[in-house]
């Protein structure tokens, strides 16, 4: 969903991780579905493709884990 995003919007994988502050391979990472982001990352990656809800970016993986708790 992410990478449909990213593409629907004409950004590379290495502008979307600029925008983000991460490395093109930490995104490329994510985008695959290897590793989730960081709380601070996916409230940037949110921002960045104009999103509140992380299942509209990610599916319902979002929710299944504490990755992204901000605690």
């Amino acid at each position: 969903m992410i990478k449909t995003e990213r593409v629907r919007r004409g950004l590379t994988q290495t502008e979307v991780a600029h925008a983000v502050g991460i490395t093109k391979a930490a995104y490329r990472n994510i985008e695959a579905g290897i590793r989730k982001p960081s709380y601070d990352v996916l409230i940037k990656l949110l921002n960045l493709f104009g999103y509140d809800d992380p299942r509209k970016l990610f599916g319902d993986s979002m929710t299944s884990s504490g990755d992204t708790n901000p605690e």
